[in-house]
């Protein structure tokens, strides 16, 4: 029975009860040591008979043993396996280490998405005979590579028949963040139920020991049972006022009991403790060498202070774990893994790390064992333990080049677990551990690459050149990756002299991606209206680069693909930026290149948004602010919100979302200015007719940010400056716009220079410009490469002109015409514009646009039915959108009445 905790097993029972029906989800218990975060999930359990019931425990040893977590959860569904697709089987069955790992047999990408997804596959095929619940107890001791893979597991269970507790100690212990989970946390017993407890579980306890205990506990449950036996006579119990927590008065009251145990009994609790496993033969094989036996045993398990379960030794609690190995003396401890070493297998996976424990100073023999166990974890794609192991390697070798050579790959691979705090601080290390160069650069380019992830622009862009540095000395052919990327920094920067610098670097050199570098200046200092160079020279680098990379084919990176479709939108060709874009997150998805895909989306849906598809903008948008806050990646929520889904808000006239948006990207910017976030606001101005407020923002943005970002603003900045009568402010930005669009040759750029012209002719001679900008936005949609909303504003300026020039019928079609486009949009403010330019000119009827079915779904539902549009199977949807299959046909399902439609091949026939 649990005491004074009514609300929270009602809580969890009502987690189970809608498993059952099909909606998983997962709930985080926090509390301090002994508060029955444990209790309470056993009590779960207990309820959940119908159930499979899976178990882990989180153990501190096992910290550095890559998916230990895991396999011990998963391991009894392996029946299973034969149930899900053969490569997420090939995948676990290799993490959870079924079958030998061949040489590099790393899960390609991320591992959290690779192996998480695999285990989500394994733990639906279970949830379909019966629904499944996990309970992981201590999850703050869970390896790193475990923990990312249940937490990746947990946030994609609302489809799945699957309920999972993990319980998680508050203080001395181990931060264990769990963002976008249900938290529940467990307070003290009020006193009712404590001296209910009290009363049931020690009914002999004399009054005044009562009194104390229920004092001193402070409502903590194993406080409340553990205290009274701190001394054999309870009348005599020590106080235990002021002290430090809970979690120390218990271990010390653990501690106590075990100190009045026989030497040998010590000694068996000892080794117990010291290796994560618990193994019986290696446990008792180590207590021979010792002088202990298994009856030794004896005088611990009649004090409940371990048992024997499973086949394994397991602990009364993890407490006394933690009691019986930091109170045993330190040479003792020493001993113990020493003695453990001896009596492994050579080729046992912990026996570096019970050498290691023993040592006390470098030791290259340890140092070597380390490293291979670190390769080892590289192979499984445990890149969390991956990086513990090779810096615990590097802090046992004697000074040398092999500790710094060591570090390195700690660094490297500390970086692609996506932890950039701990690369920064081994990249440190390393400079002070070696002077090798190559070493140096390739630590130099992680500490680069990691600033980058930080939109940490200009330091990234120092750490890129110091890298070329380093590669100049010692592979000069090498230079040419980090003087690029110098260069694309540079320009994110808007920073032509910087770009130079790095050009000048390459063309010294010689190398053979010299010309790529010298390319990529001219472009920076073009588009960031260098006198050096024009736009049109801009342009045409761009084209270059572009034809060259694209010429790679399929042998270019998720990443490099992102940065040719940015290029594509450069040079104004949107049609080709979309393709690219969408063609390189299927790549990623679809190769596991998870790092890569929050800048992807980001991008693929800025091409959505430029070709007035706003809902598709928005679902991809939102996908990217996912996965950049899974992943860790700052910039990535910063970018979608900033360069998509607060300018859609805006456009829309949708002040509180546009704000809170802005607020949101403000909040988790890097705070170095180079991201347009004010933009958004300029355009709800702009929306909502106040043009001044509007031009003043996009004239001090078009001054101080690169114009990768300010172009496609320019004509919004030319109409507000017009409107507002001072149409002398953006001139300038006017004529690079014009010399950029005649660069590009793309229609829709002409015609919004035409409409712009238009804007700022006399009355007379508006009309021929708004005319031809018509017929220029016709001409590309005719191309497959129409714009909308921007054809819609032309109409709409065309629309006031006729009405204006009293050519009214021509004038309602044209103003009809852009009031369908803004009301399929949800473009309200230019519904509205429209709606009063139809009353000037006596059209007074209801505005109707053709319904757009896009508008009807969900984020999630949009991306899930267009895939299913495509032909992809549930199965193949879930791998791209990293969701089970049970989850994408769930969202399939709640698609199919928005859309009117009752199967795949009628979902098709839609033209989604």
């Amino acid at each position: 029975m649990l005491y004074g905790r009514d609300t929270e097993t009602a809580a969890l029972a009502d987690r189970l009860a809608r498993a059952r029906e099909g909606h998983g989800s997962a709930l985080v218990v926090r509390g301090e040591a002994g508060i029955g975060k444990s209790s309470l999930a056993a009590a779960a359990a207990e309820t959940a008979a119908d159930f499979t019931v899976l178990r882990c425990t989180g153990v501190e040893s096992e910290h550095s043993w890559s998916f230990a977590g895991l396999q011990a959860l998963l391991l009894p569904l392996t029946g299973h396996l034969e149930s899900i697709p053969e490569h997420h089987a090939c995948v676990l069955s290799r993490t959870l280490g079924l079958e030998a790992v061949p040489d590099k047999a790393a899960p390609p990408g991320d591992l959290r998405f690779t192996v998480g997804l695999a285990a989500l596959s394994l733990l639906a095929a279970a949830a379909a005979d019966r629904p499944v619940l996990c309970v992981v107890d201590d999850a703050h001791w869970l390896d790193p590579d475990s923990a990312a893979v249940l937490l990746f597991i947990a946030k994609r269970l609302a489809a799945e028949p699957v309920a999972m507790v993990l319980a998680v100690r508050d203080g001395y212990a181990p931060d264990f963040p769990t963002p976008g989970l249900d938290e529940m946390r467990l307070g003290p017993l009020d006193d009712a139920s404590a001296g209910a407890l009290v009363s049931a579980r020690l009914a002999g306890l004399p009054a005044d020991a009562r009194a104390r205990v229920l004092r001193t506990a402070e409502g903590n449950p194993l406080a409340l049972l553990e205290l009274p036996a701190a001394e054999p006579d309870t009348r005599s119990a020590v106080d235990w006022t002021g002290a430090r927590s809970t979690t120390t008065r218990l271990t010390q009251v653990f501690g106590d009991r075990i100190d009045r145990l026989p030497e040998a009994t010590r000694t068996l609790l000892l080794l117990i403790a010291a290796d994560e496993t618990a193994d019986p033969a290696l446990v008792l094989d180590a207590a021979a060498k010792l002088g202990a036996r298994l009856t030794d045993l004896a005088p611990a398990e009649a004090d409940d202070l371990v048992r024997f379960q499973g086949g394994r030794f397991a602990f009364g609690h993890p407490l006394i774990r933690s009691a019986a190995y930091r109170g045993a003396p330190v040479y003792r401890r020493l001993e113990a893994h020493q003695v453990m070493a001896d009596v492994m297998d050579p080729d046992d996976h912990r026996r570096p790390f019970h050498l290691a424990a023993a040592a006390t100073g470098p030791d290259e023999t340890i140092a070597a064992a380390l490293e291979a166990s670190a390769e080892c974890a590289s192979t499984c794609g445990g890149h969390g333990v991956e990086y513990a192991t090779f810096e615990r390697a590097a802090a046992f070798t004697p000074e040398g080049p092999e500790r710094g050579r060591r570090l390195l790959r700690a660094a490297e691979a500390a970086a692609a677990a996506g932890n950039g705090p701990k690369a920064r601080e081994l990249v440190f290390q390393i400079a002070r551990a070696t002077n090798d160069r190559a070493v140096l650069a390739r630590a130099t380019l992680t500490a680069a690459m990691v600033a980058a992830w930080d939109n940490d622009v200009r330091e990234s862009y120092r750490l890129y050149m110091e890298a070329a540095d380093h590669y100049t000395a010692a592979q000069p052919e090498a230079a040419g990756y980090p003087l690029f990327r110098a260069v694309e920094l540079a320009w994110q920067a808007g920073d032509f002299s910087r770009a130079e610098v790095a050009a000048e670097h390459a063309q010294r050199l010689a190398i053979d991606h010299s010309a790529w570098v010298q390319d990529l200046a001219v472009a920076t200092a073009g588009f960031n209206r260098s006198c050096a160079y024009t736009v049109t020279e801009a342009v045409e680098s761009l084209r270059r680069l572009t034809a060259i990379h694209v010429g790679f084919g399929d042998a270019v990176s998720p990443e490099n693909r992102a940065m040719i479709a940015w290029w594509q939108t450069l040079v104004g060709d949107i049609a080709a930026a979309e393709q690219t874009a969408a063609g390189a997150v299927r790549v990623a998805r679809e190769s596991g290149a998870a790092g890569a895909l929050p800048r992807l989306l980001t991008l693929n849906a800025l091409t959505e948004f430029h070709r007035g598809r706003w809902q598709d903008a928005e679902a991809l948008a939102a996908r990217a602010v996912e996965l950049s806050v899974e992943l860790g990646q700052r910039i990535g929520p910063v970018k979608a919100r900033a360069y998509v889904l607060a300018p859609v808000a805006a456009l829309r006239g949708d002040a509180d979302l546009t704000r809170s948006l802005v607020e949101a990207a403000e909040r988790d910017s890097p705070g170095n200015n180079l991201v347009p976030i004010d933009v958004a606001t300029a355009l709800l101005d702009f929306s909502l007719g106040r043009n001044e407020e509007a031009l003043d923002r996009l004239a001090a943005h078009l001054d101080s940010h690169a114009p990768g970002d300010a172009l496609g603003y320019v004509p919004v900045a030319v109409e507000a400056a017009v409107r507002a009568g001072e149409p002398g402010r953006t001139e300038k930005a006017f004529d690079w716009f014009a010399e950029w669009a005649a660069a590009g040759g793309q229609d829709h750029a002409a015609a919004l220079v035409e409409r712009c012209l238009g804007l700022l002719a006399a009355e007379a001679d508006a009309g021929a410009h708004y005319e031809k900008a018509a017929g220029l936005h016709r001409a590309a949609e005719l191309a497959g490469n129409a714009f909308p909303f921007e054809a819609a504003r032309t109409d709409l300026l065309l629309g006031e002109w006729l009405r204006r020039a009293r050519r009214v019928n021509e004038a309602k079609s044209r103003l009809r015409s852009a009031a369908a486009v803004f009301e399929r949009l949800g473009a309200e403010p230019w519904t509205e514009r429209v709606r009063r330019e139809l009353r000037a000119a006596g059209d007074a009827g209801p505005v109707e646009a053709a319904p757009d079915l896009a508008a009807r779904l969900t984020p999630q539902e949009l991306q899930v039915v267009r895939l299913a549009a495509a032909g992809l199977s549930n199965r193949e949807i879930g791998e791209h959108l990293y969701l089970s299959p049970r989850t994408a046909g769930y969202h399939l399902y709640k698609a199919y009445p928005k859309l009117g439609v009752a199967s795949r091949t009628e979902l098709a026939k839609l033209g989604l």
